[in-house]
């Protein structure tokens, strides 16, 4: 019996160091297949080619919110332009580029320069320039006001001249308003010639002494008077001696001043 025991001990003893070889050897080859079958991966990973995902980013077409609102404001005042202001621009251009400038050639047919022609009636400084639509201060009223002729320097004494040929139709001598005339008073005597075509010239601040006579005819360049100091709205001792020369013209029904130098050479 103690040999039997002895034997089963010794037994089971080899059995535990044979199951823990089988054991071993199980973890030994496992750890090998694993080992080789990792470095099989890690070849394979080696040897196949790397491919990058590149994202390319189109551009986009699209356009952004502010883009579309500046394109609508654009579009609004496009269509808030007037036509004729287009039309305008578009002539501007073309006389940029050389091209002939319709409109201006129109307004020049239109308006032609006056074939009539006038002489200054005295030689001399133009001191009061013609303006109806702007104001001028008047020294002698002390206020402002339109001038509508013009004022020609001059000694007192000077002759004064008829600018064209002509019919004396008239002389103011009590700064009187004559009836259909667009004439301001004050400019003491005066003379108006009528020059026919609705044309007349007026002659103010003249001397008393006169060389014609109301009905006379007379040529461009005849004497009809001299400079004197007759007018209370522009008196000599304040403003100098001078004559002051108006042109009126019918245009239609009505009769207008225009500006003197329009028709002096």
């Amino acid at each position: 019996m103690g040999f039997k025991d002895n034997f089963k001990r010794m037994l089971q003893r080899e059995m535990f160091y044979v199951v823990l070889f089988i054991c071993l050897c199980v973890v030994a080859v496992a750890a090998v297949y694993v080992s080789r079958n990792n470095a099989k991966i890690s070849k394979d990973l080696a040897k196949a080619p790397i491919k990058t995902e590149e994202k390319i980013t189109e551009p986009n077409n699209e356009p952004t919110l502010v883009e579309e609102k500046l394109s609508n404001i654009k579009e609004m005042q496009v269509a808030q332009v007037p036509k004729s202001t287009v039309q305008n621009k578009d002539n501007k251009t073309q006389t940029d580029k050389g091209q002939p400038n319709n409109e201006k050639a129109s307004s020049k047919a239109s308006n032609p320069a006056p074939a009539f022609k006038m002489i200054m009636p005295v030689e001399g400084e133009i001191t009061k320039n013609f303006d109806k639509e702007n104001l001028q201060y008047s020294v002698t009223l002390q206020q402002w006001e339109t001038h509508e002729g013009i004022d020609i320097a001059a000694d007192i004494g000077t002759e004064v001249k008829a600018a064209a040929d002509g019919k004396v139709i008239d002389i103011i001598t009590d700064d009187k308003i004559i009836e259909g005339l667009n004439l301001k008073t004050g400019y003491g005597i005066t003379v108006i010639i009528d020059h026919g075509n609705g044309i007349q010239s007026v002659y103010g601040n003249l001397a008393q002494e006169l060389k014609v006579k109301k009905g006379d005819k007379v040529k461009k360049g005849d004497v009809i008077g001299f400079v004197g100091d007759t007018s209370i709205r522009e008196a000599s001792s304040i403003e100098g001696s001078h004559i002051h020369f108006a042109v009126i013209k019918k245009q239609g029904k009505d009769i207008v001043t225009v500006n003197p130098l329009d028709y002096i050479k």
